[in-house]
């Protein structure tokens, strides 16, 4: 594919995970398997290579300051970013608004088998084939927070979203209401 002269992409994390770090990672993968189990499909694993590689395109984010995909497909990718004036502002916090912000895509979104670009964090997200994440999360100088978040198998793959993402399960009191037909 055609880079953009910026040489390789960044895809190694060396340094060690701050607590605040691992506070957002935590959240990050809690949160998307509360939306997946209401969607009835198995939850993500996090995976530490994952977790590298995002928190590599997350420093990479915060260093340019823009708001990108990375141009290799080697993972599925969700992307988030807030702002803070703050420069001390809690990272706590920042992973559940992530995903949150992606599943509110779900407005946007009628099942069936096409694609639309934007419900496709919210899809990536619930993606059933989808079973390893990883998070990385990093700030700029000027206050912005990103959040990355990589999947694999990468989802939001054409022709297969009727399986892959299911509509929500009918849940009244807690107890599942399964639906005839």
């Amino acid at each position: 594919g055609g880079r953009g002269g910026g040489g390789r992409e960044p895809t190694e994390f060396r340094g060690t995970f701050s607590p605040g770090m691992r506070r957002v990672q935590q959240e990050v993968l809690q949160r998307h398997n509360e939306y997946r189990a209401k969607h009835g499909v198995p939850p993500l694993q996090e995976d530490e290579q994952m977790n590298r590689y995002a928190q590599a395109w997350a420093k990479h984010l915060a260093r340019t300051g823009k708001f990108q995909h990375r141009s290799e497909r080697r993972y599925g990718e969700n992307i988030y970013m807030s702002y803070s004036s703050d420069s001390n502002a809690k990272l706590a916090g920042q992973g559940k608004k992530a995903v949150d912000s992606w599943y509110s895509e779900i407005k946007y979104y009628s099942y069936g088998n096409s694609y639309n670009p934007r419900a496709g964090h919210f899809t990536q997200s619930i993606w059933r084939k989808s079973q390893r994440l990883g998070t990385g999360v990093a700030r700029s100088g000027d206050g912005k927070i990103f959040v990355v978040s990589n999947y694999d198998p990468a989802g939001n793959l054409h022709g297969t979203f009727r399986e892959n993402v299911p509509r929500p399960r009918e849940t009244r009191n807690n107890r599942l209401c399964l639906k005839n037909g």
